[in-house]
């Protein structure tokens, strides 16, 4: 079986933004490389990643399949060991950054009933802008 053809064609569905498409292409090189680990785990690993960051933003899952990778892949050789620690990262990071976006979206249409919930809300507001100055803050000083 040509593996590196068949990872090529997986890319491609995803490039196409056949996402569907490929999670069976990748499901069913899985299927096909029972016997072979190094592939069949290079399957899930892109498997991870159309349903998390390339395709169905579903983060948590794609967490959970590069976990499942880390835990049960056994290699002399660390890539895709790394490469799924780097992608957990990266996970993280686009569920957070999504949720943020989504708080600021809840900003335009939050009207606080009475003073309370102003206070209450205004803490919410300063607890998110301090993170964000935080973050500044750190980005300024590798910067110099």
């Amino acid at each position: 079986m040509d593996w590196k053809e068949l990872f090529r064609e997986g890319e491609l569905l995803v490039s196409d933004r056949k996402i569907g498409e490929a999670i069976e292409h990748y499901q069913g090189m899985m299927e096909k490389s029972q016997e072979e680990p190094t592939v069949y785990f290079w399957a899930l690993k892109h498997l991870g990643d159309v349903v998390g960051y390339l395709g169905l933003k579903d983060y948590l899952q794609a967490i959970d399949i590069y976990q499942k990778i880390i835990n049960e892949y056994e290699d002399e050789e660390d890539t895709l060991y790394n490469w799924c620690q780097l992608d957990i990262s990266r996970a993280y990071m686009e569920m957070g950054l999504e949720m943020l976006q989504n708080f600021d979206n809840m900003r335009e249409i939050i009207e606080p009933a009475d003073e309370e919930m102003k206070r209450y809300y205004a803490k919410i507001l300063e607890k998110r802008n301090d993170y964000i100055e935080r973050e500044a803050e750190i980005l300024y000083r590798e910067r110099m």
